[in-house]
């Protein structure tokens, strides 16, 4: 079957990815009010028992989470790119990206820091905010970004590979995939070079590491960000994967499987399995199941998602300055929640609640209703309306 070579521009929004971006919020926001109780690596503040559920719900959403994040991103700066220049890009990003990103490193993190170093006992409760405040200025040498290192990683990732897609480089999927027949040569195409990266890739170096970056190294979100920009830049390869979907989801389940009964400890301690072929093994299967759940999430949400209501218009706005305050708020109230003897059952939903609810509050009271801090949080700065003039 010929394939068509060239990338036709966007004539109209995709809203099935507004979807996608919103609910892809709503499912970080639930995993990291189970980072509290999962049986995985240290968090900023635990449980002192672990929970099972909570261990399942990380480890079946840590594979796709954050990776369709990204792809949504890369797919986004296709269409941004489309009818912009770099320059306007550019800039674009670095208002709407980078100055977030700033702002949050120097005040929305700042309690997540001192709860943390309370719980770990490196601090005592006897400090008022500004001492805390300049505590943490002395720790951002070390760079760290707690959850806003997702902001630093895209857009570093808009930044660099601008060259690329405003080059000639628009139809390089288009190319690519004209020398295959079947889709499935194409996930081979997605998978194999993830497969890779994962499986040679030490997580003690700075390329494969993946413990400040939700489980994925920066050589394996880069991909995802990339091929999120190459799959809309041929409209042909979206109508595979629309095809495909169903496929990819079931897929996606059996893989899902077969990592939680076969490989889990390869993934829970990668050092001490790095190198063998189980880990490789493992590596592998996981990146599959990471590419079919995303190809199996593009398509069904084109396929039942593009269409718009004032709900979605809502909510899309609100997803950046909702990720950028969430963690902060989640572990304010975990804080004083966890420690309880109250079972995790009651624990999680009065954290996940009012979190939820506190978050909704600082949106919609300042931060949609301010210009500065509309600005601050990479929202657009509503221009005011002229004032009418009076007709002679």
């Amino acid at each position: 079957m010929a394939v068509s070579t060239t990338a036709s521009p966007p004539s109209a929004r995709v809203y099935y990815l507004d979807w996608l971006r919103v609910l892809a919020m709503i499912g970080v926001f639930l995993f990291h009010n189970a980072r509290f109780y999962d049986a995985f690596s240290d968090w900023h503040i635990k449980n002192a028992t672990t929970n099972f559920g909570a261990t399942i719900f990380v480890a079946f959403m840590s594979p796709w989470m954050m990776p369709l994040f990204f792809l949504i991103a890369g797919a986004g700066t296709y269409y941004a790119l489309s009818n912009r220049g770099a320059g306007q890009f550019i800039r674009e990003r670095t208002l709407r990206i980078l100055i977030p990103l700033i702002f949050g490193m120097l005040v929305i993190v700042v309690p997540q820091a001192y709860y943390q170093a309370l719980f770990r006992g490196e601090l005592t409760s006897g400090y008022n905010l500004f001492q805390i405040y300049g505590l943490y200025l002395t720790t951002l040498p070390e760079f760290n970004m707690f959850h806003l290192w997702f902001l630093m990683y895209l857009f570093v990732f808009s930044i660099v590979t601008v060259p690329i897609f405003v080059g000639g480089a628009r139809n390089v999927v288009s190319r690519v995939a004209a020398a295959f027949d079947r889709p499935w040569a194409l996930v081979l195409l997605l998978v194999l070079p993830l497969a890779a990266a994962d499986a040679f890739l030490s997580q003690d170096g700075f390329w494969g590491s993946r413990m400040l970056s939700g489980g994925w190294s920066i050589v394996a979100y880069v991909q995802f960000f990339v091929f999120g920009y190459l799959i809309f830049a041929n409209e042909r390869i979206m109508i595979w994967i629309k095809k495909i979907s169903w496929c990819a989801l079931v897929a996606a389940l059996v893989t899902a499987g077969i990592l939680l009964a076969v490989f889990l400890d390869q993934l829970v301690d990668p050092s001490k399995w790095f190198g063998s072929p189980i880990y490789v093994a493992a590596q592998s299967v996981q990146a599959m199941n990471t590419w079919c759940f995303l190809l199996a999430i593009l398509g069904l949400g084109s396929r039942f998602l593009n269409r718009s209501n004032s709900f979605m218009t809502y909510a899309n706005e609100a997803v950046l300055p909702f990720y950028i305050l969430h963690q902060t708020v989640i572990i304010s109230i975990g804080y004083y929640v966890v420690p309880t003897g109250l079972p995790v059952i009651v624990k999680y939903p009065i954290v996940a609640l009012s979190s939820f609810a506190a978050i909704m509050l600082i949106y919609e009271v300042l931060v949609r209703r301010l210009g500065f801090l509309r600005f601050l949080f990479g929202m657009r700065v509503k221009r005011r309306a002229e004032p009418a003039r009076a007709v002679a």
